[in-house]
């Protein structure tokens, strides 16, 4: 009970891992990330939209001044020239037609102008209805100076309706007609002109500006959020899609589903390729889940059948010890004994296929050329011939047929251990002997095995070949798999783990292993081995 209740506490605790805190929290976080950023943006592109407007509607606002500015001094010096006088003295009264028409028809621009003497008396102001012209004075600062025959810089006011007024002041110079009959302005200061214009029109420019490109932020920033938002729930479902499908698979995992996948999204970018290595895992994991079972399974078949045997004949000795003959005694013990020690060599074998699984393979250093630590070279030939030495004399003590032949033997090194060489060479023979006929059932011949080695490239390259019964086509893809055993090898003694145990020490040494067969003809085994340099 106790066991139950902390499998439910872990199964919970698991859950808990894979329940996300806060749903959707990285869309939401790329989404505000983002929307502050383009906040951000549009704050700056408005500031400086707005700096830059404002700054070519006070040119022009400017501009607009000077040029009315320089038509009047144009009208002034014309009219002095029409009514010369003596000492600075000025005509009584001024009339300046051309300001006075130009004020009249172009009156919305809020423009106002006025004539001063050396003593500040008013000599002429517009005629036109503006409010400027009856509380615009000259400042102290720019009147002095242009009574001076300075042109002061403009300057901003506030008048009396709280509106600003931009004020240009200039001097106004006595015309004269030199030698050639042209007129000049460079005559001694007569009087100040002031030209002035309110920036009312204007502000309320700035501030329309001002609101559009506010709301119009608001509306760009509104849009793009809700875009963003949209946009990285598309880009992002496959990864809440590996999240479900994670953990319907973990919360169904005493169940063994690991069918689920994730389905592919249509773009070909870097999401699409998590998904393809998140599905390539639940691939592999699959396989070795299935793997992992079908080992279980054959593993408790094989160790079944000699505990069995074991088990039973122990019984029905200690039940019948002093009922039974003692030469059927001795064959029952013989046969626990015999079951023993295959029993012993499968779980030797397990425990050498373990050991390589955990252990795995160090690619060795090409850049230093140093080898692998615990691996020397190996001369692949002389372990062969000895082991062919040793071979033959154990089939000719016991009287079988079959020819082991050597055939085309070149030097190859290797790099790994002797041990495991030799060991991938006897597992290869002794199946080659165990499933070639001493003779063929048709033609009469004995049975061969032929043995050769060879160079190629930078491989060195084991060849077995024999004339035994083949192997059926569809058996093909799983003779290296653990316990596999063909239906037409099950009649053969074995435990079904020499070709996994082949090939593991194969992979070791950074090589590999093939076959190719024709059932009732005979199977070739090549091992192909990376050359020491």
């Amino acid at each position: 009970m106790s066991l139950r209740n902390n499998t439910s506490h872990l199964v919970r605790d698991e859950d808990r891992v894979l329940q996300p805190k806060t749903p959707h929290s990285l869309r939401w976080h790329l989404s505000f990330s983002y929307a502050i950023l383009i906040l951000v943006v549009l704050l700056i592109s408005g500031i400086l939209a707005f700096f830059f407007s404002s700054q070519s509607i006070d040119q022009a606002a400017a501009g607009a001044l000077k040029a009315e500015a320089g038509a009047a001094q144009t009208n002034v010096r014309s009219v002095l020239l029409a009514h010369p006088t003596q000492n600075g003295s000025w005509p009584k009264p001024l009339t300046l037609k051309v300001i006075d028409t130009h004020s009249e028809s172009e009156n919305t621009l809020g423009i106002a102008v006025k004539v001063f003497d050396l003593q500040r008396q008013t000599l002429y102001e517009t005629k036109s209805p503006q409010p400027l012209s009856s509380y615009v004075l000259p400042p102290e600062e720019s009147f002095t100076a242009a009574m001076k025959g300075e042109f002061p810089a403009d300057v901003i006011d506030i008048g009396p309706a709280k509106e600003k007024i931009r004020i240009h002041v200039e001097p106004i110079r006595q015309p004269q007609v030199n030698a050639k009959g042209e007129t000049t302005g460079n005559g001694k200061v007569i009087g100040v002109l002031l030209t002035a214009k309110t920036l009312q029109a204007e502000e309320r420019t700035k501030s329309t500006l001002a609101i559009w490109l506010g709301v119009s932020a608001l509306v760009a920033l509104a849009i793009a959020a809700i875009g963003m938002h949209f946009t990285t729930k598309r880009v992002l479902w496959p990864l809440s899609a590996i999240v479900q499908t994670a953990r319907s698979i973990a919360r169904s995992a005493h169940t063994g589903n690991l069918s689920q996948r994730v389905r592919r999204p249509a773009s070909n970018d870097e999401m699409a390729e998590v998904v393809d290595t998140f599905n390539d895992m639940l691939d592999a994991l699959e396989q070795a889940t299935r793997a992992q079972r079908r080992f279980v399974a054959d593993a408790s078949h094989e160790l079944r059948a000699p505990l069995t045997i074991i088990q039973g004949n122990l019984a029905f000795l200690q039940q019948h010890v002093h009922e039974l003959p003692v030469e059927e005694q001795q064959t029952m013990l013989q046969d626990a004994h015999s079951e023993t020690l295959r029993l012993a060599r499968i779980v030797d074998e397990l425990l050498l296929l373990a050991r390589a699984d955990t252990a795995g393979a160090l690619p060795p250093d090409k850049e230093s050329g140093k080898r692998e630590k615990g691996k020397h070279p190996v001369e692949v030939e002389r372990v062969l011939l000895q082991l062919v030495r040793q071979v033959r004399g154990g089939l000719h003590s016991e009287g079988s047929s079959l020819q082991l032949e050597v055939g085309h033997i070149e030097p190859v090194r290797v790099n790994g251990d002797e041990e495991s060489v030799r060991r991938i060479m006897v597992i290869l023979l002794d199946n080659a002997i165990k499933y070639t006929p001493e003779k063929d059932a048709v033609s009469g011949l004995p049975g061969k095995i032929t043995v050769s080695l060879e160079r190629k490239e930078q491989e060195g390259i084991l060849h077995v070949k024999d004339t035994g019964i083949g192997i059926e086509s569809e058996d093909l893809p799983h003779i290296f798999e653990r316990f596999y055993r063909a239906d037409r090898a099950r009649t053969r003694q074995g435990t079904g783990l020499g070709l996994a145990i082949a090939r593991t020490l194969t992979e070791q040494m950074q090589g590999k292993i093939t076959v190719q067969s024709t059932p009732g003809i005979g199977t070739h085994f090549s091992v192909h081995f990376p050359l020491v340099d």
